[in-house]
């Protein structure tokens, strides 16, 4: 039996290195239709148009072969398995893992665990924090099991008396869900199925007051490569027990045409307690700020009612709560820290508010919460050091947190208040205060785990000097021993869009990047929110420059200060961050040896010809008008690849279920990049045909996908233990 199966055995393995040998004489020929436009007196060729028709067998089969290639070079690299382990190692620590946890006025838990040994996190319930019984309520993997589908559960919502919770189910990589009602107590799954839901991407799941149904967001198209995908999405209201398919609209294009919603808008339908007398509709989507509206709640379940304008955008208006008929809101008009005030809703003037909180000089307000015993709120300076204050009869006081934090957000539940914190060696923890003794303590379900392979490391927050003299905030995180030799593997990771900020957040997989030798720098570009209101118009649409413009100078920095080198430097974006990386190394590809993109957006001019390109126009721009043309050439990298360019070793990541950056979008940057490069350096695309924007539905998956990124970032920058073998 050994004779007839060894040489079938060594047969395979002997095509096996051919396949591979094959597949490694070089990247994937790419499949070429060039197209050139004519915008505003502006010739625009654009060589690899082609590659957008993701329905096209030959495209599809393009990415195929591209992660074949890619993964074919990745899995040569020495000790890539062994960081990957390591990594999973790092992240796995402890008997379970919670998240997505869900307090109720009443003091219990909801709350997703996942015990060791287990491949998916399950649905609990626990009566209070001291409980010593939790209860699993449902396992995703029982959902429709019998069609062969894998589902997890992407988002929870109890209902404000906790006897109901709304679950979501997704499948895998998927963002688009289905929505399912259990009764608590008796653990019975309500037969009706509410379907095309994302309730982790839009705006969630509001219960109404009175507990017998909730706000949902509705999308009439929910396949992602329908051109009307993501428009005209509904703010609905459920009613349980009812027909999920006879939608009740509240809120949208159609059911509210004296409101000026575009078809792009997100129209969006909230509540903000089971107290409230109100409800608030607003016109959202990647804008920061709306126009909103208010009703009474108690006539949701009209056929149609009326919605009040309450304030607008142009009010800048963050956060707010309603406190009897009060609104106390967090705003940046005239204040681009933000300030905290107070109107009337009933006769708001937001012209001439009452100031309860004075803007900062040096920081950004955060988050606030009322209470009867005075008002709460946190602060942030340059996007990475925490405060918490209370101010009461017009006294402010400092209350020390338990611990030092890069972020911090408080909460009421009840009767009961709780803050948060997390930093960059930090996990998140959530601690509730006693606000009468003074005193925190630990509230979150996470197992206390032991990082002491994390124990060593420095962390340095400072300014450096961008082109033009703005102080742009630079976060350094490297372990004790680091000699500042100009040798060291140096990500340096920046997002810079929608105000959006890069809070320290606490990563068992960039930590093992440090304890492998590697620095990580975070710079807070202009674009994000840092420095509050004025921090992200100062990268937003014509001034996008900036954000790229800043990432440069925090390299130049990184390298006269020793930290490393343009020989061991790598620009890192995830998302919109692909931005900050394209036109980086774009512009200055000297100061790279390594660019990595995740789900990047890359191809700006094409942005608004993508599902969720209409919305965006919002922060980038439109092709429609000569200006924001000019901004959106300027920031498009794809249209800045030159011929013969010495380019850094590039791996981006894309997912063909990516709903927000459509995959031909970096697809089509690789492919331009390998036939321009005139470096011999790799240009890598992988691929994840079960994935969409970074959607990873395990850990497993997610570390394969960090142990793929941080030993080519290696391997390319000399380190010894990561080099490519012939194996």
């Amino acid at each position: 039996m050994y004779k007839k199966i060894l040489p079938s055995l060594i047969f395979m393995i002997l095509m096996s290195c051919q396949n591979t040998s094959k597949i490694l004489n070089g990247p994937p020929i790419t499949p070429k239709k060039e197209i050139v436009d004519e915008y505003f007196g502006e010739t625009i060729i654009d060589s690899y148009r082609n590659l957008e028709n993701l329905k096209d067998s030959t495209v599809i089969n393009w990415f195929h072969k591209q992660q074949e290639y890619s993964q074919a070079v990745l899995n040569r690299i020495s000790k890539k398995y062994d960081l990957a382990q390591k990594l999973q190692k790092a992240s796995s620590r402890g008997d379970y893992k919670v998240k997505s946890s869900r307090i109720t006025s009443a003091g219990e838990y909801f709350f997703l665990k996942q015990n060791s040994g287990e491949n998916v996190f399950m649905l609990y319930h626990k009566k209070s924090f001291d409980a010593e019984k939790e209860i699993l309520l449902y396992d995703p993997t029982k959902y429709k099991s019998d069609l062969g589908y894998s589902y997890i559960i992407n988002y929870i919502k109890p209902s404000w008396d906790g006897k109901k919770i709304a679950i979501s189910l997704s499948k895998e990589g998927e963002e688009v869900s289905e929505v399912i009602v259990m009764d608590v107590a008796t653990k019975v799954i309500s037969p009706k199925i509410i379907t095309n839901c994302d309730p982790s991407g839009l705006n969630g799941i509001h219960w109404l007051y009175d507990n017998s149904g909730f706000i949902y967001q509705y999308l009439p198209v929910i396949d992602i490569n329908d051109k009307n995908f993501y428009l005209n999405t509904v703010a609905a209201y459920y009613e349980i027990g009812t027909d999920p398919k006879a939608i009740t609209e509240l809120f949208s294009k159609t059911n509210n045409p004296e409101i000026d919603i575009r078809s792009e808008d997100f129209p969006y339908v909230s509540g903000h307690s089971n107290q409230g007398k109100y409800i608030f509709a607003s016109i959202a989507g990647v804008n920061v700020y709306e126009d909103t509206f208010y009703a009474k709640a108690t006539e949701i379940k009209k056929q149609k009612f009326i919605w009040t304008p309450l304030f607008k955008k142009t009010d800048k208006i963050k956060l707010f709560v309603i406190e009897n008929d009060e609104i106390i809101y967090l705003t940046a008009k005239g204040a681009s820290n933000f300030q905290i005030c107070k109107t009337s809703i009933i006769n708001p003037d937001f012209e001439n508010p009452e100031i309860l909180v004075k803007e900062k000089e040096d920081r950004s307000i955060l988050d606030f919460e009322y209470r009867k015993e005075g008002l709460f709120f946190t602060t942030l300076k340059n996007g990475v050091e925490s405060r918490l204050f209370v101010i009461n009869d017009s006294i402010e006081k400092e209350i020390t947190l338990p611990i030092a934090s890069g972020k911090s957000f408080v909460a009421s539940y009840g009767e009961n208040f709780y803050v948060s914190t997390q930093g960059w060696t930090s996990p998140y923890r959530l601690y509730k205060y006693d606000i009468i003794e003074e005193t925190f303590t630990k509230a979150n379900l996470s197992p206390s785990v032991n990082y002491e392979e994390y124990r060593d490391i420095v962390v340095k927050e400072l300014e450096v000097s961008s082109y033009d003299g703005k102080k742009v905030p630079l976060s350094i995180i490297y372990k004790k021993s680091t000699l500042l030799n100009s040798k060291n593997p140096t990500i340096l990771l920046g997002y810079g869009s929608y105000g959006a900020s890069y809070t320290p957040f606490f990563s068992t997989a960039f930590l093992t990047w440090i304890s492998e030798g590697g620095i990580l720098a975070v710079t807070h570009v202009r674009g994000g929110g840092e420095k509050g209101d004025a921090w992200h118009k100062a990268g937003f649409k014509t001034t996008k420059k900036n954000t790229w413009k800043d990432a440069i100078a925090c390299t130049e920095y990184m390298i006269n200060e020793k930290y490393t080198s343009s020989n061991h430097t790598i620009i890192y974006g995830i998302s919109a961050g692909g931005i900050m990386v394209g036109r980086a190394i774009t512009e200055r590809p000297d100061l790279f040896k390594v660019a990595i993109g995740v789900v990047p957006s890359i191809n700006l001019l094409r942005s608004e010809f993508q599902v969720n390109g209409p919305n965006n126009i919002k922060e980038f721009g439109t092709i429609k008008d000569s200006i924001e043309f000019k901004a959106l050439l300027e920031m498009d990298a794809y249209q800045h690849i030159k011929k013969g360019g010495n380019y850094p070793a590039t791996l981006f990541l894309t997912g063909i279920k990516d709903q927000r950056v459509v995959a031909w979008d970096p697809g089509k940057f690789i492919a331009k990049l390998q036939e321009f490069n005139g470096s011999s350096k790799p240009i890598l695309l992988k691929v994840d045909f079960n994935s969409g924007h970074g959607v990873n539905d395990s850990d497993q998956k997610y570390n394969e996908e960090m142990a793929d990124i941080f030993s080519f970032a290696f391997w390319q920058t000399g380190h010894l233990d990561y080099q490519s073998t012939s194996k």
